[in-house]
């Protein structure tokens, strides 16, 4: 990626945010731009996880408690994508 990647005040809350958010993000949303931005966020999300945890791994574990979450996310997102012909 790149460009700068925003780093969200509370990581955990904007994936639950996302998750919260799939059926009309990737199901309902007519906007394929906005479902294909919003998939990119989720992959820079899953980057500051891993950045993270190569910086400080005990302290990434705290801070990145959705990461198992996200990752499932991506995937169904990914799929939604797939299904739609974005990706």
């Amino acid at each position: 990626m790149d460009r700068e990647i925003k780093v969200p005040s509370d990581w955990n809350a904007e994936v639950q945010k996302n998750i919260d958010r799939f059926a009309f993000t990737f199901q309902s949303q007519t906007d394929e731009m906005i479902a294909q931005r919003i998939y990119e966020r989720l992959l820079e999300l899953k980057e500051l996880c891993v950045d993270g945890f190569e910086q400080d791994p005990v302290g990434a574990e705290q801070t990145y408690r959705l990461r198992t979450e996200l990752d499932d996310l991506i995937v169904r997102a990914q799929k939604e994508l797939d299904t739609q012909g974005l990706i």
